[in-house]
């Protein structure tokens, strides 16, 4: 990617993570759906350490139920399986034009670099792993081709 850009220009690697949080430990319906994003440029002791501030929190992603109606559990999946995508498609949708057309960013030493983000790695446990690959959970790796029996 690097060197099909312009002369000064250089990739951001974006590194994408989400967890869903219960809110409640009584209830157990409050439930929340952050999405962070931080940067591959910035060293990783850095960046694992909350109190650096190195990851911020970009948006909230759906948690309401669907009412299943007439639906099939699998027009259920799928519809949630769809709303999720939709929500990070608008989410990260001012990435993919930053990425084409680059935004001059200040870079460690004052030095002004026309960037351009690149989503580089979407950090996430299994379940959300096998909803961002559009794979049932627990049938195959989101990952590779294995099948669960492999």
């Amino acid at each position: 990617i690097q060197g099909k850009l312009p002369m000064g220009s250089t990739v951001v690697p974006i590194i994408i993570s989400t967890d869903k949080t219960e809110l409640s430990q009584f209830t157990g319906d409050a439930t929340a759906y952050p999405i962070y994003m931080t940067i591959g440029n910035i060293d990783s002791s850095i960046r694992r350490q909350p109190s650096r501030h190195a990851q911020i929190l970009i948006g909230y992603l759906p948690t309401t139920a669907i009412e299943k109606g007439d639906m099939s559990d699998l027009a259920v999946r799928n519809a949630r399986a769809q709303l999720f995508h939709a929500a990070v498609r608008a989410i990260l949708e001012p990435l993919r034009d930053a990425a084409a057309t680059g935004i001059p960013l200040k870079s460690s030493n004052g030095e002004v670099r026309n960037c351009h983000p690149v989503l580089a790695v979407y950090a996430a446990d299994y379940p959300e792993q096998s909803l961002v690959a559009c794979t049932r959970y627990g049938s195959r790796c989101p990952k590779c081709k294995a099948s669960k029996d492999e």
